[in-house]
């Protein structure tokens, strides 16, 4: 003998039209008992509603399956996300055997986008918020490959950007490939690597014309010139002087003595070391 399906008892306090909102958003993706709670009614006054509207808990989940579709993926590499860690899933209402299918809340995918973008393709995603999402993040903070970055950093060879990585100088990620995969930058990274650049004091860097050129194109300071304080060794009079940034101390204290002070001092107040001395 089978049993009928019961109907939940009917609420007895009209449903408003921000509560019937707010339960065909949450449905699935939280409890009953947390609905109820945050809406100030019972249980059984919450499956009244569910009852009413038809609402499924799967509705608002995505399978893997889905997700793949939307994203223009196969389900192995969405799998192969949960199983890195990047992308958060729960045990789905459904069942396939003997196992939940895994359930995807779309809050959960636009936070795993906006943090890792480039692991998919727009061209390849069909119309869909998800692909929007993908859109603005390139706009407020593209990436690139290693190969992509070298110009933006003055270098020349992409495995010197990947030796800044190994180093922990550089944040990247890296986008899964096979037994081998490509890192990623942001821009931000970059910039935040520029500011504060760790690299030793030289000319290859600091007088790198890409490197001006990028400060200068995100509105940074570009540093051309560093002002030195030193006493004369022949009159022991302080002169200020201005040499290029990548001369270290002994340096312009050197080109100093060879052009202003050997024989008889030729300097003032304030003297200036040019790029390019005479030897």
């Amino acid at each position: 003998m089978q049993l009928k399906e019961t109907k939940p008892i009917r609420s007895k306090h009209k449903w408003t039209p921000e509560e019937l909102e707010y339960l065909s958003n949450h449905y699935g993706l939280v409890s009953d008992k947390t609905i109820a709670r945050n809406l100030n009614r019972s249980v059984y006054g919450v499956a009244w509603a569910v009852y009413r509207l038809g609402l499924r808990r799967k509705d608002n989940l995505y399978t893997a399956a889905e997700l793949a579709r939307t994203l223009g993926v196969e389900p192995e590499t969405v799998i192969g996300w949960v199983r890195r860690g990047w992308l958060k899933c729960r045990k789905g209402p459904l069942k396939a055997g003997l196992n939940r299918v895994w359930g995807f809340s779309e809050k959960t995918v636009v936070k795993f986008l906006r943090q890792r973008p480039w692991v998919v393709n727009p061209k390849s995603m069909p119309e869909h918020y998800f692909c929007s999402v993908v859109k603005r993040e390139w706009e407020r903070d593209p990436w690139y490959t290693c190969q992509q970055a070298a110009p933006l950093l003055g270098v020349k060879a992409d495995c010197t950007v990947e030796d800044y990585i190994h180093r922990g100088w550089l944040p990247a990620d890296k986008k899964p490939h096979g037994s081998h995969g490509a890192w990623i930058i942001r821009l931000s990274a970059i910039q935040a690597f520029l500011a504060s650049d760790p690299r030793p004091l030289s000319s290859h860097y600091m007088n790198s014309a890409a490197r001006r050129r990028f400060l200068l194109e995100t509105e940074r300071a570009s540093m051309l010139a560093v002002t030195w304080v030193i006493k004369c060794p022949s009159c022991q009079q302080r002169v200020r002087v201005t040499a290029p940034p990548r001369l270290r101390g002994v340096a312009v204290r050197e080109r100093f003595i060879r052009l202003y002070v050997n024989g008889n001092c030729e300097h003032g107040s304030y003297c200036l070391i040019p790029t390019r001395t005479p030897k």
